[in-house]
Order: C-alpha cells, then sequence, then structure tokens
C-alpha cells in the first residue's frame, strides 16, 4: 500500500521553498517561465481562432463564395436564380457586373474594381456592411456610387466629392485600338469591410455598371453558400447543370491563398510558442537538481529511517507535479485574461500612439481578432502539466540513489 508520507513531504517542500537562496530563486524562475510559457500559448490559440472565424465570418463573408458568369452577360436571370437556388448547399444568390478601372481625382489615381450589385438582393453579400443609409441611398440615386475606405483615404476624397473613372470598353468602328470611358460621379457614401476589398473596390448600382462595362444584361450571379469549405464541388456541380458558355470562379480561387496562409501561420506560431513552453518546462530539471543536492543530507536521514528509493522518488516528483500545476494554471489565468482583452488592449494602443498595427493593405483584416476555445485551454494545461512531470523523472531518480553513508560520513 502507498504510503503518503512522501506526498506530504513533498508538498512541504514545495510551500517551505529551500535554506539557499539560489535554489529559492531559481524555484520562482521556473515557476513564472512555465506560466508565462502556458499563458503565451492559450494567448496565440486564441489569436489564430479569431483570425479562422473571421475568415469564414468576415473575409468571406464580403466576398461571394461561388460565382457563375457569362463574358457577354446573361439575359436569363430569373430562371439561372431559380436553378441555382434549387441547390441544397445554396443560400442565396445575387446578379452582378463587374468592372476594372482607373479612379482620379485631384491628380491622384489609383486602380480600383467597380462592382455592381442590386441594393435589394445585397444584404448577404457586400450589401451587409453597408449601413441602413448608405443602402437607402443606393436605392433612391440610380448614379450612386459608393467608395470602400482605403479607395478614398488614397484618393483623399469624402462624400460629395467628385471624381473620374477609366474604364475599359470595346473596339470602335473606326479605331482598332481600344478608347477607354471617362464616367464623372460624385461620391455617395464611404463603406468599410476592415479587409483588402478596402482598397480597391466600388460600389455601383447593378444597371449602370452593367452599361459601363458595355453589357445590356448582367454578366453574372454571385452565390453564397451554407458549407463555405464545399465551395469547389458545390461549383462543379452547378457548372454541369448549365448549358456550355458559363464561367466558374470560386473563393478558394481569390481568396484562398489568404486561407492557407493563415493555416499555415497557426501551426509555425504554434510550433514556436510550443517549444516556448517547453524550454521553461526544462528549467524544472536544474531546479529540481539543485534541490536534490541541496537536501542531500535530509534524503540520507529518511532514507535511514526506511524510505525506499521509490518514495524518495516520489517526494520529488510531486514537488514537480506541484510547480507543473502551479505554474501551468497561474498562466491559464493569464492566458484567459489576456485572450478576453487583447482586442480591447491593442485599440486602446492605436488610439493612444496613433497608427494601427494591422493594416489590410498587408494583412486580411484590420483589427485583432480573439476567439478563446475553452478546449485549447485544457489541453495546454494538460501538456504542460504532462512534460513538467515526465521531466521530474531524472532528478527524483537521482535523488534515489544517493547512499546514505556517503553523505552522513562526516555528519
Amino acid at each position: 500500500m502507498l504510503k503518503l508520507f512522501p506526498i506530504f513531504i513533498g508538498w512541504r517542500s514545495f510551500t517551505s521553498g529551500s535554506d539557499s537562496n539560489l535554489v529559492s530563486f531559481i524555484s520562482f524562475l521556473s515557476i513564472s517561465g512555465l506560466a508565462l510559457g502556458t499563458a503565451l500559448l492559450i494567448l496565440v490559440m486564441s489569436v489564430m481562432n479569431g483570425f479562422e472565424r473571421e475568415m469564414e465570418s468576415t473575409i468571406l463573408g464580403s466576398v461571394p463564395h461561388v460565382q457563375i458568369f457569362k463574358e457577354d452577360g446573361v439575359n436569363n436571370i430569373s430562371a439561372l436564380t431559380q436553378l441555382l437556388e434549387s441547390d441544397p448547399n445554396v443560400r442565396a444568390t445575387t446578379p452582378f457586373s463587374k468592372v476594372d478601372g482607373m479612379l482620379t481625382s485631384n491628380g491622384r489615381a489609383l486602380p480600383v474594381e467597380l462592382l455592381g450589385i442590386g441594393a435589394p438582393q445585397s444584404k448577404d453579400f457586400i450589401g451587409g456592411f453597408l449601413s441602413s443609409e448608405l443602402l437607402s441611398s443606393f436605392k433612391e440615386r440610380e448614379n450612386s456610387f459608393l467608395l470602400a475606405k482605403g479607395v478614398a483615404d488614397k484618393l483623399f476624397v469624402e462624400t460629395g466629392d467628385r471624381v473620374v473613372l477609366l474604364a475599359p470598353q470595346a473596339k470602335t468602328f473606326d479605331h482598332d485600338e481600344f478608347a477607354p470611358k471617362i464616367i464623372s460621379f460624385r461620391v455617395g457614401g464611404i463603406f468599410n469591410t476592415h479587409t483588402p476589398l478596402d482598397q480597391k473596390l466600388v460600389l455601383g448600382p447593378l444597371k449602370a455598371v452593367t452599361q459601363i462595362a458595355g453589357l445590356k444584361d448582367p454578366q453574372g450571379i454571385q452565390i453564397k453558400l451554407n458549407n463555405v469549405f464545399d465551395a469547389r464541388e458545390t461549383g462543379f456541380r452547378l457548372i454541369r447543370a448549365l448549358p456550355s458558355g458559363y464561367l466558374l470562379s470560386d473563393w478558394v480561387q481569390t481568396h484562398g491563398n489568404i486561407y492557407h496562409a493563415i493555416k499555415m501561420s497557426r501551426k509555425m506560431i504554434l510550433l514556436l510558442v510550443f517549444f516556448i513552453l517547453a524550454i521553461a518546462v526544462f528549467n524544472v530539471v536544474s531546479m529540481l537538481m539543485m534541490v536534490v543536492i541541496d537536501k542531500r543530507s535530509v534524503i540520507s536521514v529518511l532514507k535511514t529511517q526506511g524510505a525506499t528509493n521509490f518514495e524518495i522518488a516520489l517526494i520529488f516528483m510531486t514537488q514537480g507535479l506541484l510547480i507543473g500545476l502551479v505554474g501551468s494554471f497561474l498562466g491559464a489565468i493569464i492566458g484567459i485574461l489576456g485572450a478576453l482583452n487583447a482586442p480591447v488592449v491593442v485599440n486602446k494602443l492605436e488610439s493612444l500612439l496613433g497608427f494601427n498595427f494591422l493594416e489590410s493593405e498587408v494583412y486580411p483584416i484590420d483589427y485583432l481578432p480573439s476567439q478563446l476555445v475553452w478546449s485549447d485551454v485544457f489541453l495546454v494545461i494538460l501538456v504542460a502539466v504532462a512534460l513538467n512531470l515526465i521531466v521530474t523523472i531524472y532528478p527524483s531518480l537521482q535523488a534515489a540513489k544517493i547512499k546514505p553513508a556517503n553523505e552522513l560520513r562526516y555528519e
């Protein structure tokens, strides 16, 4: 039957500390390092979970999951919409037209993507990022064009300012060259998606953009799916049900690189932080070895009183386990608080310093997301405690090998 006195002695050794200031200091550093590694791992996992959540809700919420289109336009929109919406994975559809052009104002020029949407049908699409005021003005004014915030900032324009769009058009009968269309309009409003679309997108009424594109009918249909990660299979299934001449694109083609970059970054960063945690755990080895050296005479006395090698090893394993529990739980508390408050802290720092840490020109979103997943917290604690327990085996075995005769010879 296992005796409890080794666990009790391990507990007393952990709570009372050591007579050596150096050993006590190293013990404090070991617990602090373990807590810091645990907190950092929880915080990083929460931020990466936040990026994955925003990838699905915000980034993929601002772009169509699938697009079905024709270069010369689609003249049977209602029949095509009915056919597409019969698929069980299709959540919503809306017609669109798109033109790539150059937007100029006050001597500044910027390449943009002019997207024509039907405002009433766009709520599930890019229209979901427009305020009710912008949507109402968009419906009322046929020539109302809305600029993304990044475009407006780069051109230094505001609502009501006049801008000029240079858009390509088909060859004329008199010339073999492409003559650009020049469209002047006032900015009807400014919207913000907090994604890379803010750096290039201009929204216009579907009918007006279709005319600018030189078409009689909308270019195609944008599709939102219930399962966004089934976009490729759903797109192929839809295109096979349509007559020849239709083309297909999906979010994997347009934004798949962002998704894979987030996945790869998550793996690399988690691996890096895991090594930081592992280094912190291995500091416990050096601390326990110093405790063993510091307590050699005590170990020898316990052996002369009948303590077995297993019981001596259990004393130090108990002490190591307690260090792991205290360090990991303390780190978990810090990590949880950090994960819950990281977006607020970053926003405060951005306001205080006057610049953004994340820019949509470089990153997929311009704010720091965070999503705390409790299963991740429990997993990190379990891994930290398990690693800590494993590394205590060696110093515990070394303590068990101490011979009382050699240590007490000169006592």
